[in-house]
């Protein structure tokens, strides 16, 4: 019997081996950077990091939305689908101190809400199908406020998320197909609320490229841009034409205006994308710093471990191969398996809500920085205590 060969390859060496070309490539890009004195004023602030990554995604996505608005409605799910939910989760659960058993709801309802969709896509959308799929919703919800509340007996914040979680699961039991309908447009702005209430710590630093984000809402959903599109614009791409996308995102509106809410989808979509994978990981790093792509893997396999990252690896890869038979028909299926993500957002928004996280890093940030100055004023001010004394 011969000797037993080398042990394989652990999961952490065969990530660090991989990412370790895109180290070198950012060494480079960083040492070029030094030159410019304007790269390094926005890349060693962590605020203007932030913004300058929020708004020039919100400039591409825009010129994206006018003139690729097919593309990019095919693109984004196929490439970034499976891995913005893996960013939900981790940001949302893994991340956040659930305690278990609420935990387990979470994992619990998000198989159902994938079980639901696949007898869907198996057996038709069927109204039976719709509606039990929006009572999980409504049953998640109630758990959701359940569990904040246990947490903090806040029960001002208890009454506010429950008039709310009535009101959304009623309209969503009376009308399955509409409120699915407005919750695929809505939901990309839910990612914008989670990044403000829970992970940012200065609004105001982020207020122009969320102004962007607002201007290029306006201007795609006026219908201003639309004629541009239709001059300019490359209208059908991997099988979907803009017109198709109209049907099923904006149905029963007249052609112009279904083509501009369409392309405000495509918009959003984008923007939401870039929060989970772009601005989110940004803001929860410690100390908010710039890691090596080494880093973030050790992070992301501390997150999942190592089957939870070889399942999102491999369902990436799913996709992608998916995509080169039937990019549109992998679309389509991503964005309905990985949908139960709407609910996960909404379901956490509320529970964090009523437990009291909406805004407190924010509140921590204000209490810091007025810590910060009545030391600056007990101790006469930095200029005046570096200062020679007087003769």
């Amino acid at each position: 019997m011969g000797a037993p060969g080398p042990p394989p390859a652990s999961v952490a060496r065969l990530l660090e081996r991989g990412v370790a070309p895109l180290d070198g490539a950012r060494r480079r890009v960083f040492g070029l950077l030094r030159r410019s004195e304007l790269a390094i004023a926005i890349v060693a602030r962590p605020d203007r990091r932030i913004a300058t990554l929020a708004a020039a995604n919100a400039l591409g996505a825009f010129a994206m939305a006018v003139f690729a608005p097919s593309a990019l409605l095919v693109l984004g799910p196929v490439l970034l689908g499976v891995l913005h939910v893996a960013a939900d989760v981790r940001y949302l659960v893994l991340r956040r101190g659930l305690p278990s058993w609420w935990r387990g709801v979470v994992w619990t309802a998000c198989a159902a809400l994938v079980g639901v969709r696949g007898a869907q896509e198996h057996f038709g959308s069927a109204a039976a199908l719709l509606r039990a799929e929006h009572a999980l919703l409504a049953a998640w919800l109630g758990a959701a406020i359940v569990a904040g509340a246990l947490a903090s007996r806040a029960w001002r914040r208890v009454a506010l998320a429950a008039a709310a979680a009535v009101a959304l699961s009623a309209a969503a039991l009376a009308a399955p197909r509409g409120f699915r309908l407005v919750l695929a447009h809505a939901h990309n702005l839910v990612a914008l609320a989670l990044w403000l209430a829970l992970f940012r710590r200065r609004v105001r630093a982020v207020a122009w490229p969320l102004g962007l984000v607002l201007a290029g809402t306006a201007l795609l959903a006026s219908g201003a841009m639309t004629s541009v599109t239709l001059r300019a614009g490359w209208l059908d791409a991997f099988g979907l034409h803009l017109f198709l996308a109209s049907d099923w995102l904006a149905p029963g509106l007249p052609t112009r205006s279904a083509m501009a809410l369409t392309a405000c989808y495509a918009f959003l979509q984008s923007v939401h994308y870039a929060v989970w994978l772009l601005l989110i990981p940004q803001e929860d790093h410690p100390g908010r710093r710039t890691t090596t792509f080494r880093m973030s893997a050790r992070s992301l396999r501390r997150d999942f471990g190592d089957a939870g990252l070889a399942a999102v690896a491999v369902l990436a890869g799913l996709v992608l191969l998916g995509a080169l038979r039937s990019a549109l028909g992998t679309r389509n299926l991503v964005l309905s398996l990985a949908s139960f993500h709407g609910y996960l957002e909404l379901a956490l928004l509320a529970y964090f809500y009523v437990r009291g996280d909406v805004g407190r890093r924010a509140a921590e940030a204000r209490q810091e920085r007025s810590g910060h100055a009545r030391g600056v004023v007990d101790r006469g001010g930095p200029e005046i205590a570096a200062q020679p004394a007087a003769p």
